[in-house]
């Protein structure tokens, strides 16, 4: 039996040193066990819809808000149907740096954000959040 929390995450983020760090740390931490990336929405709304027609969705997701093609915000709109057409639903964290109460505001109505996180991912939160939600 595997002693990771989750099997599967999919990191979305446009920067390929937050990629770096957060799976680094996914896999250090024993959250997931196999973890795939995203440089943007759009990259990951095409591995999204393959990933439900396989049956293979993700447990968890990470979304960066800030993205330059389209943003974490943006990027829901599409998600929302997508995954409506896939009996799991990922766990999703936004994350990001920002400070802009706005930000934090859209992310905590939006109900597919569990959370918005700060960056640099804390590890022991992000097992605790988890772990209540599973």
């Amino acid at each position: 039996m595997s002693d990771f929390i989750l099997n599967k995450c999919l990191l979305i983020d446009d920067t390929m040193v937050d990629r770096f760090i957060h799976g680094k740390l996914l896999g250090h931490y024993k959250i997931a066990q196999s973890i795939d990336e995203c440089s943007g929405g759009k990259e990951a709304l095409v591995y999204l819809e393959a990933a439900i027609i396989s049956g293979n969705v993700p447990d968890l997701i990470l979304l960066d808000l800030m993205m330059p093609e389209m943003d974490g915000f943006e990027f829901l709109r599409p998600y929302h149907t997508l995954i409506s057409k896939s009996p799991k639903k990922p766990l999703l964290f936004m994350v990001s740096s920002t400070e802009d109460e706005r930000d934090i505001n859209r992310a905590k109505a939006n109900d597919h954000i569990i959370k918005l996180l700060r960056k640099p991912l804390r590890p022991e939160y992000l097992i605790d959040l988890i772990k209540t939600q599973i």
